[in-house]
């Protein structure tokens, strides 16, 4: 991969964080739980989105084009699975939970990759 790809991925999952940060502090200033819920959501969606991405560019042989397709499609569960676990967490152990919080914080962070990836690769 070139190093041009990787400082890209670098910087959106470092925008992603940010937005978490300010998301979460946004939310806590109108109330604590708001703001731990959406700091839980955001780091939920930068997880994922991480976890996909390390899963993805790995290196891999490039005469095997249908183990990148598999690839893609085991990172994406994998992806899901690892959001999953950490809402169940959130859901079961964080008292009180602001669920609004929790998954709007997500939504805005995951919303940002779509957003910021052409952008960011130009």
């Amino acid at each position: 991969m070139r190093e041009l790809d990787r400082r890209g991925l670098r910087r959106l999952l470092l925008i992603q964080l940010i937005a978490t940060v300010v998301v979460a502090t946004l939310a806590w200033a109108i109330q604590t739980q708001a703001g731990m819920s959406a700091l839980v959501g955001g780091l939920a969606s930068l997880a994922g989105n991480l976890l996909f991405a390390i899963w993805i560019f790995a290196p891999y042989k490039a005469q095997r084009p249908g183990s990148l397709v598999s690839r893609f499609y085991l990172a994406e569960i994998a992806k899901l699975v690892v959001i999953g676990l950490i809402f169940a967490t959130a859901i079961i152990w964080l008292k009180p939970l602001n669920v609004v919080a929790l998954f709007g914080s997500f939504f805005v962070v995951q919303v940002l990759s779509p957003l910021l990836a052409h952008s960011l690769a130009e």
